[in-house]
């Protein structure tokens, strides 16, 4: 038939001949025998072969194999392309339509709700942006809520793929391309960072223009002020979005899923994804995280606990990470399970780094605890050995020593006697520091984030060396002179150095002292005495060994 014939059988479009001419000389035999609209031999080959607003001219390959020789429709056999992103297309000969295909939006969050029908299409006739974009993602993509409408919305996160006058970007090949591009736009462009909902602001507290980051950010408040101390930091939780989300964010953000990964076998060492358990998951139902590190015992081998519900408002004080006080069984001194915060001896006695001298099962002298008149001693407590990580503010009547009054040092399995002996009381910090106790309500531990959940176990001893004005100290000529003190210890002549004696008060300070985290040693604790060299986890043996452990302290 004459071109002018072929026009105005397509009757649709004003073709050129040139374009008509290019279509009958396609490799198809199919083509040269009709022009017909409405036949599979023609459909929307004119879409796909020409340049046209949403991509540029695709090859024959894409949809066919490189040899055309079989009839109309029996041919398709799709190429790369369309099969990106696990997408599986198929054609149906029977109603001209393709499925499955990833260039018609099968592998977005929200596809279109039907396949594309494979018929002539005009694309020499602009059509609203919303009918065309509409026709494989959207506009905009359900996922992307109200942001993008508008000729430059898309541009705000997608600059290399749509221009600020909403048009397609065609020469920068962004588009229908495999891929996700997103490189523009800002975290706020579509919510808060971090987004108001849930448990991410108890998670990520910085604002203003503290507030940044971008994907893959494993970093925590210490990155962020590296230079600062716990004090001068900002007092607020500042994780970075890849230690929950995935690494690469980049090709699973605005999918419309909020995915959730909180191990990554590519995490960098030491970071907390990478310390997380390898089953680390999220529970979507519940809203709750298990086996992450940053809810757990903190251990080189942590003991996990679950998390509040995450849309739950449930804050979590110290036994919702840890237990408190760590009361873990130790697997033996300088191990990776190594503990000495609270245990029992061998014969029954609780031993450990809890409520004050002169420690070991000898029970506590803070605050008499039946030891008779003028029998008293400072606490020790979680601030003693930990002195960058809890809040400094958070202290008992003295207003110098940290207090957190949830803990309970009840050890099942101990000695009975020390109910008879008045004792398994006095262990208890809500035996005295209670409501109706008028020194100090029951209250939580509080921390300071910098060093707090970072993947280490600091263990900064208390650098005080003063003491303030306070009214339950011993009287003249007993006050003592340094920040930790006791009574009557019991013992004198082994003191290490920079102690004071008056030979009733002992008192000390913890400035000089040290801790090896290799070895798990201190040095300089004049807590211990004369053991110079005390090893964290060592278990306390009353009758099973009594030189390696009562004389350690009571050299014979």
């Amino acid at each position: 038939m004459s071109l002018s014939r072929v026009s105005r059988a397509v009757g649709r479009a004003a073709l050129s001949s040139a374009a008509l001419a290019a279509m009958l000389a396609w490799p198809h035999p199919a083509l040269a025998a009709t022009c017909d609209p409405a036949t599979s031999a023609v459909g929307a080959h004119l879409s796909h072969t020409r340049d046209n607003r949403a991509h540029l001219a695709f090859s024959c390959t894409e949809c066919h194999a490189p040899a055309c020789t079989a009839g109309p429709g029996s041919n398709v056999y799709f190429g790369s392309l369309a099969r990106q992103g696990g997408a599986s297309p198929t054609w149906n000969p029977t109603t001209h339509t393709c499925s499955s295909v990833y260039c018609h939006g099968s592998t977005l969050a929200s596809p279109p709700a039907s396949p594309p029908t494979w018929a002539y299409v005009d694309i020499t006739v602009p059509k609203p942006v919303e009918t065309e974009c509409a026709m494989c993602h959207g506009y905009p993509p359900p996922s992307h809520g109200a942001y993008g409408v508008g000729p430059s919305g898309c541009n705000g996160c997608h600059p290399n793929t749509v221009r600020a006058d909403g048009t397609i970007d065609l020469a920068g090949g962004k588009h229908i391309n495999g891929a996700l591009d997103v490189s523009g736009g800002s975290c706020t462009s579509c919510h808060g960072y971090p987004p108001a909902t849930g448990a991410h602001l108890a998670h990520f507290g910085l604002t203003g223009s503290e507030a940044s980051g971008g994907y893959a950010d494993l970093r925590i408040l210490q990155d962020r002020y590296p230079g600062a101390t716990p004090t001068t930091a900002p007092a607020v939780y500042a994780f970075g979005c890849a230690n929950c989300h995935p690494l690469e964010m980049a090709a699973n953000h605005r999918n419309g899923t909020a995915d959730v990964e909180l191990y990554a076998a590519a995490a960098p060492a030491g970071s907390l994804k990478a310390r997380a358990a390898p089953t680390a998951s999220y529970d979507r139902a519940t809203g709750t995280c298990s086996s992450v590190y940053c809810h757990s015992s903190g251990q080189e081998t942590p003991s996990y606990v679950a998390t509040p519900g995450w849309f739950s408002g449930e804050k979590v004080g110290c036994a919702g990470c840890h237990k408190n006080p760590p009361d873990y069984e130790s697997g033996g001194a300088g191990t990776a399970t190594a503990n000495s915060h609270l245990n029992l001896a061998d014969d029954g006695y609780e031993f450990g780094h809890f409520l004050g001298m002169p420690g070991a099962w000898h029970t506590s002298k803070h605050g008499g605890n039946g030891w008779g008149p003028g029998k008293d001693a400072s606490p020790i407590t979680c601030q003693t050995c930990h002195y960058d990580t809890t809040d400094p503010s958070n202290t008992g009547p003295s207003g110098f020593y940290y207090l957190d009054t949830t803990g309970s040092y009840r050890l099942p399995g101990g000695d009975p006697s020390r109910i008879t002996w008045g004792w398994q009381d006095g262990i208890q910090c809500g035996a005295c520091h209670t409501d109706n106790s008028a020194t100090a309500p029951t209250g939580q531990g509080k921390v300071l984030p910098l060093r707090h959940v970072n993947g280490a176990r600091d263990v900064a001893f208390d650098p005080r060396t003063t003491l303030p004005a306070i009214p339950w100290l011993p009287a003249a000529p007993n006050t003592p002179t340094l920040a930790y003190w006791i009574t009557d210890p019991g013992l004198s002549g082994y003191w290490p150095p920079g102690l004071t004696w008056n030979g009733t008060t002992l008192s000390f300070g913890l400035d000089a002292s040290t801790y090896s985290p290799a070895t798990k040693t201190c040095t300089n604790v004049a807590c211990h005495v004369a053991e110079l060299a005390p090893v964290w986890g060592r278990p306390y043996q009353y009758y099973t060994n009594q030189s390696a452990t009562c004389y350690t302290c009571h050299p014979m």
